[in-house]
């Protein structure tokens, strides 16, 4: 029983280090999309503002 546990915490590790990775570089590149779209909605909001 306590084999099954460690080979279940091993592949919960090896799971971890290899898609946490990944899941980092995503979530960065959704982040940096989301500034460039907030950005353009501000400069639409000042200029109906303007109007």
């Amino acid at each position: 029983m306590q084999f099954v546990f460690v080979l279940f915490l091993l592949a919960v590790g090896v799971f971890i280090m290899y898609y946490l990775p990944i899941i980092s570089k995503d979530l960065h590149k959704t982040t940096k999309q989301n500034k460039v779209i907030i950005k353009l909605l501000e400069k639409g909001l000042n200029k109906d503002a303007e109007k």
